[in-house]
């Protein structure tokens, strides 16, 4: 009675031993999904070109140069906020981005908008 009781004591711990560790990877996986992703790693928003069309050579190369800037300055702060993530998941297991948010629908539309303006540029010939 006694090995039999030890015996199931035994099995109740190891299973209770592998719940745990699979819990504690589902989490740290989930910490890991939570974390902001690259500039490079994010996908351009779909803009179409026919809101470019209206606009003139020079005006168009004008336009794509702040888009430009804008999205430097998006990828930045993207960057920054990957950066951010990487060293409070280090610390406390807890990516900082999912508190203050990052860039990535920014970098997303003005990807997007880079892409559109370019279009029209080759369109049109300028």
């Amino acid at each position: 009675m006694q090995r039999v009781f030890v015996a199931r004591k035994r099995d109740v711990v190891a299973r209770v031993g592998n719940a745990a560790r699979w819990l504690g990877l589902a989490g740290v996986a989930l910490t890991l999904a939570a974390c902001a992703k690259s500039p490079s790693s994010i996908a351009p928003a779909s803009v179409a070109s026919s809101e470019y069309e209206h606009l003139g050579c020079h005006e168009l190369n004008r336009v794509r140069t702040e888009t430009e800037f804008k999205l430097a300055d998006a990828s930045s702060r993207q960057n920054d906020a990957q950066t951010a993530d990487a060293i409070g998941v280090f610390l406390v297991l807890i990516p900082v981005s999912a508190l203050t948010g990052d860039a990535e629908g920014e970098v997303a539309q003005y990807k997007g908008e880079k892409l559109a303006i370019e279009r029209t540029i080759s369109r049109k010939k300028c």
